[in-house]
């Protein structure tokens, strides 16, 4: 009980009364962008792209709707989030900060994904076109799934209304020169030079040290795991 009432404390919208439905035609934005339509998110936090994609009067609701539909997911995230044990990215602290501020930093967001991820089993993939970077929930390629999966800009402002082929989606920004965190692949420093020498199109001439080693397999690894989900 203790936790609960401290849950309710932390929540930000707990002193706020459900405000009358409305209809907001706004939401819907005629951009494009890697050949999906461009929704807005509002307010600016992945909560509430989360919710849009669960919920779609979200894109046509006026905003007393959506900050009351904002304020009770998040109560309910608090709640369910008391539960989680033995996730040192997903400490209480750092959970109650996350989800009891308005104004989410990056940081703060990165671990609202990974509640969701915990906790709903929703991926993420949040972009910058600005600085060409972009982080994802879970963080290693090599561990997605055809879950459902929300593609959302840096300030969490807009959200792409169809999902891309995310295997080609990486491969066409690394072409462009994205910044991509690709995982560390496992292994002696004989054993990556190895799996390097049995394909042709990763042959280096250079020498390489193992850690660049380990990236280059965990790339391919990466694209090779993500294609198999296509």
């Amino acid at each position: 009980m203790e936790e609960l009432l401290a849950a309710i404390d932390n929540n930000p919208f707990c002193k706020e009364c459900v405000a009358p439905f409305t209809k907001d035609r706004v939401m819907v934005s005629k951009d494009c962008l890697w050949g999906s339509p461009i929704l807005r998110v509002n307010p600016s936090r992945l909560i509430t792209a989360w919710i849009m994609s669960t919920d779609p009067l979200m894109t046509v609701a006026g905003e007393g709707y959506r900050n009351s539909e904002v304020r009770d997911k998040t109560f309910e995230l608090q709640a369910e989030a008391q539960l989680i044990r033995g996730n040192r990215k997903l400490t209480k602290a750092k959970v109650s900060d996350a989800l009891g501020t308005l104004k989410p930093t990056e940081d703060q967001t990165k671990i609202i994904a990974h509640i969701l991820f915990v906790l709903k089993r929703v991926q993420t993939v949040c972009f910058n076109t600005e600085t060409k970077s972009f982080w994802t929930v879970p963080e290693d390629f090599r561990a997605w799934s055809n879950l459902p999966t929300i593609w959302i800009d840096a300030p969490c402002e807009n959200v792409l209304e169809v999902n891309p082929c995310l295997s080609k989606w990486i491969s066409d920004r690394d072409e462009d020169g994205w910044t991509i965190d690709w995982p560390l692949a496992e292994g002696s420093y004989e054993d990556l030079k190895a799996k390097i020498a049995s394909v042709p199109t990763l042959q280096i001439r250079e020498k390489l040290k193992k850690e660049d080693c380990a990236r280059l397999v965990g790339k391919r690894e990466s694209i090779t795991h993500l294609l198999e989900l296509n």
